[in-house]
């Protein structure tokens, strides 16, 4: 005879797509959700390389500061409910098409062309208030419910965002961050269960999905408009584009993870959720917008090895990335954050040599990201205080 009862309980009435567990690391099905935010950020990156000047800079950075709010929603889920059943499978991939459509339309985004933007926005905002109501937890299903309208709000914004004047336009956009970024205190959302490793980890890998993209810049500025055979200015910017993107990695990589773990696990769930807004979602967002910059610095500085590159992007890049680590140790009290400090305030004026020749900011970088790493690497052996 089937079996028709499991734990006591009549599979009719078990709640469709139930999660099982929330424990344990982050599944396959995560990770290859995960890609689809690479392609997202290599178009944000090449609109910034496109338009290089401050409005080029605002309409790349806003689409993509509206869509890793939903992006890092979609990691808080996967924490409540594991992509373990088909449904909830199938419903990740659609959202996956949405934000391949929204990193399709970035160059649009505020444009009336560019409506598909928007309704890919509110279409994954439903996707994700749809699997976030078969959580466990019922205090999430209310948190969730109380969120959804300020997400559909920030989208309907968007929409109607480029049908009005330029000006208007721009405060439809800083509204809808706002509301975003605020929903959590405007609407007193309260509720939602983390499971500390899982999230910790889910966050670790997005960024290290990200951090790929500095090393798709290395290829795209390697290309360049002449191809050709590689030679040996090619293959040393090539090294230090590499030890660029190396240096970000090991800065967040060394040992990060494991403290974070530690301090969140300690953390009541009032707490837990807190740092999770602050520590996760917007402290990850700075690091993020700093890679972007990165990864513009470094296709420009490959491209003008020996000529004027762009002066900022790489040097104010490394620098936002710097602060926002600074941010997230210092939330967590996970690690040291004067080196990160130190080192921002140095990126700057160091990174701006890429004026004189991308060569010589690319080198500027690496000593810094070098010298900050091997403090920390060092201090942290010796076992000295966090500060």
């Amino acid at each position: 005879m089937r079996e028709t009862v499991r734990n006591g309980i009549s599979p009719v009435s078990r709640r469709l797509w139930i999660s099982e567990s929330t424990q344990g690391r982050v599944t396959p099905a995560e990770l290859f959700f995960d890609l689809v935010f690479v392609f997202f950020i290599t178009q944000v990156t090449h609109a910034v390389e496109a338009h290089p000047g401050w409005e080029g800079l605002l309409k790349a950075l806003f689409p993509m500061v509206v869509v890793w709010w939903m992006f890092s929603g979609f990691g808080w889920l996967t924490n409540a409910v594991r992509p373990d059943a088909v449904q909830v499978r199938l419903l990740l991939i659609l959202a996956m098409i949405g934000f391949f459509i929204m990193g399709l339309d970035v160059p649009y985004a505020f444009t009336p062309e560019g409506w598909a933007f928007p309704l890919a926005y509110l279409a994954v905002v439903a996707i994700h208030g749809v699997v976030y109501l078969t959580a466990n937890a019922p205090s999430a299903r209310q948190a969730i419910l109380r969120n959804m309208p300020f997400n559909a709000a920030a989208g309907i914004l968007v929409l109607i965002a480029p049908h009005l004047p330029e000006a208007w336009g721009w405060v439809c956009w800083v509204t809808a961050v706002l509301v975003l970024y605020l929903s959590p205190f405007l609407g007193h959302i309260r509720g939602f269960v983390l499971e500390p490793h899982h999230f910790v980890e889910r966050h670790a890998l997005l960024l290290l999905v990200v951090l790929g993209e500095s090393v798709v810049a290395i290829g795209i500025g390697a290309e360049g408009s002449d191809s050709h055979a590689v030679d040996a200015p090619l293959a040393f910017s090539v090294a230090l584009g590499i030890a660029v993107a190396s240096g970000l990695w090991w800065v967040y990589f060394d040992g990060d993870e494991t403290r974070a773990d530690e301090e969140f696990e300690k953390a009541t769930q009032h707490r837990r959720q807190m740092l999770a807004y602050y520590a996760f979602t917007g402290a990850h967002l700075v690091m993020i917008i700093g890679i972007v910059l990165v990864a513009a610095g470094i296709t420009d500085a490959i491209h003008h090895f020996d000529g004027h590159a762009h002066q900022w992007w790489l040097g104010c890049g490394t620098a936002v990335f710097l602060v926002g680590h600074a941010i997230y140790r210092g939330l967590l009290g996970s690690g040291r954050i004067t080196d990160r400090l130190v080192g921002a305030v140095c990126a700057v004026p160091l990174g701006a040599a890429t004026s004189i020749a991308g060569w010589i900011g690319m080198t500027m970088v690496v000593l810094v990201l070098t010298a900050i790493a091997t403090v920390d690497h060092r201090l942290a052996s010796q076992g000295t205080p966090a500060s």
